[in-house]
């Protein structure tokens, strides 16, 4: 947490810290757990985007959960708790009961498990949008025949209005 406390990771320090009645910094809690929990859960990401733009968070991720690149390095102690936390808690090879149970029932449905990937990338060039969400293979079996009818004054339609693929004809 320490490295995330400079004022120059601006938005972190902002969401981190409230001031009290007495101007003294209050720290919160929820950024870094949420983080720290995302980042077990998911992994963190190998292709580190934009690093000119973002180097100060990936050198404040890396630094702080992945083994250091130089032997002699000096190793944060936090990497082998993060460590123990994914050999436990990672969605792709997490040994938890709850969390191989939910690998499981994604990996039984067509396309969830590549959803819910995209929906979490870290890149927002590679994360879904909506659209890619409703021409996904997971929401393939929600869609309607093409000869559903609405009345002319209906305002909500089914979302495969929408789609952008072939897959609606199927």
């Amino acid at each position: 947490r320490n490295i995330w406390k400079h004022e120059s990771y601006g938005v972190i320090y902002s969401v981190m810290y409230e001031k009290d009645d007495n101007g003294k910094d209050i720290e919160y809690q929820t950024l870094f757990d949420t983080l720290y929990r995302f980042l077990v859960l998911f992994g963190i990401p190998t292709n580190q985007f934009e690093m000119n733009k973002h180097g100060k968070v990936w050198h404040a991720i890396s630094s702080t959960l992945l083994p250091p690149k130089r032997p002699r390095s000096k190793k944060c102690p936090d990497i082998d708790v993060f460590k123990e936390d994914r050999r436990k808690f990672s969605l792709a090879d997490g040994v938890d009961k709850r969390i191989s149970g939910a690998r499981r029932r994604l990996q039984s449905l067509d396309g969830a498990m590549e959803l819910l990937l995209s929906l979490v990338s870290f890149d927002p060039k590679v994360r879904a949008t909506p659209l890619d969400v409703i021409n996904s293979k997971f929401m393939r079996g929600l869609i309607e025949a093409r000869d559903v009818v609405y009345c002319k004054d209906d305002i909500v339609k089914s979302y495969t209005a929408y789609l952008t693929n072939d897959s609606h004809s199927q």
